[in-house]
């Protein structure tokens, strides 16, 4: 006998092929691992798991290995690494199931949209809830499944591991609980999806709704370029605008404020009124050439079919304040903040360049004037050894 036939432990035919077999699935499952999960996984989060998948292939075949490799010195050995490697392989089937069936669900369940020239589905309140209803019952069985593999029977009693897991679940539910419901509720309303251009009260920036996961929501700040992360119930909690959906056909509406200086007027009352309603025809005109200017603009993203609307809202001390309104084109379906970027604050920043540039040929001046205060003094009024200035 070979010292290579002492490692060789004395099994039976179909253990042996129960053996064989773990390793080639194993092995199966590491090759296919990552087109298996590209069906349903996309980018960095894909990946990922594809890592992770495969790691878990890996440490049972060695966790195999391990096994066959006592039970060949110790008869009497119980297989616990076996049992470790069965416990990886319910965790790999726990964590492949979910992903496919989440994905399956969410096709039947949720929402088809079009997005950057992409079909993508997004989650509804229905293939979250469904999604919720099929982690439970995954859970539930990997537990099952693993007190089964280990021999632990006497953890199913009412005061088991079940019991514990209800009693964790009771104290800790109001720390994850409000969040779980706010997800439902803001998917419930059909008002926020991926993709939604959303302006949230009490921050001046706008942002793009990535994801709305369980717990958390994901949003791009499309000013700054970076991610942010709001936890469901505290997103709910405050005022949000959704820009992607508009009350009506005419677009966003946007506001822009002038200040013009007072003009002069000059002679009788008759004269006066005439000089200011030609002020107000050049305001008008001002407005209007913009208008035009902003329409033959392509990058302008404007509703050409809404002229901008102007009014005097306020006579201060310094200035006339005119009030200039426009609306936008509908925003595009993207979660690319660069696109939205140039719709939104693109379009502010160039119609703001039409009106001044339109106020040149106009002849208006925009620059905001300053009033000075001059009080001029007498000699007899500065003090002793002053003279007047």
């Amino acid at each position: 006998m070979s010292s290579f036939d002492v490692l060789i432990p004395e099994l039976s035919q179909l253990q042996w092929l129960a053996h064989g077999l773990i390793f080639a699935v194993n092995a199966l499952l590491f090759a296919f691992a990552k087109p298996l999960l590209g069906i349903v996984e996309y980018g960095r989060e894909g990946d990922s798991k594809v890592r992770i998948l495969r790691y878990l292939n890996v440490l049972v075949m060695v966790l195999q290995l391990l096994d066959l490799l006592l039970l060949s010195f110790s008869p009497a050995y119980q297989h616990y690494f076996i049992k470790a490697g069965g416990t990886v392989m319910a965790l790999y089937a726990s964590l492949l199931l979910y992903s496919i069936s989440s994905f399956v669900l969410l096709k039947k369940f949720g929402l088809e949209k079009e997005l950057d020239e992409k079909t993508l589905f997004v989650e509804t309140y229905s293939s979250r809830l469904v999604d919720i209803v099929l982690l439970i019952l995954i859970v539930i069985s990997t537990i099952y499944a693993l007190i089964v593999i280990w021999g632990a029977n006497s953890l199913l009693e009412t005061t088991g591991i079940f019991g514990i897991i209800a009693a964790f679940l009771a104290f800790t539910s109001s720390v994850w609980a409000p969040d779980i419901i706010s997800g439902l509720i803001i998917l419930n309303t059909q008002m926020l999806e991926d993709g939604d251009v959303v302006v949230v009260d009490g921050y001046s920036d706008e942002y793009i709704i990535n994801k709305v996961s369980f717990i958390y929501i994901i949003l791009y700040d499309i000013r700054n370029n970076h991610r942010t992360l709001v936890r469901n119930s505290r997103f709910v909690q405050s005022k949000i605008d959704n820009l992607s959906r508009i009350a009506s056909t005419d677009g966003v509406r946007r506001k822009l404020v002038y200040q013009i200086g007072y003009p002069r007027f000059e002679g009788n009352s008759e004269q006066r009124l005439e000089a200011l309603l030609q002020f107000k025809n050049r305001i008008e005109k001002l407005f209007q050439r913009a208008f035009e200017s902003a329409c033959e603009d392509t990058d302008i993203k404007i509703n050409r079919n809404k002229p901008f609307e102007s009014s005097l809202t306020n006579t201060g001390n310094y200035a006339l304040e005119y009030s200039v309104w426009f609306y936008l084109q509908r925003i595009p379906n993207s979660k690319i903040t660069a696109t939205i970027r140039r719709h939104l604050m693109g379009t502010i920043y160039r119609v703001n360049e039409a009106i001044y540039t339109a106020s040149v040929g106009e002849g208006i001046d925009l620059s905001t004037p300053d009033l000075a205060s001059v009080t001029l003094h007498s000699t007899e009024d500065a003090r002793p050894g002053e003279g007047a200035s």
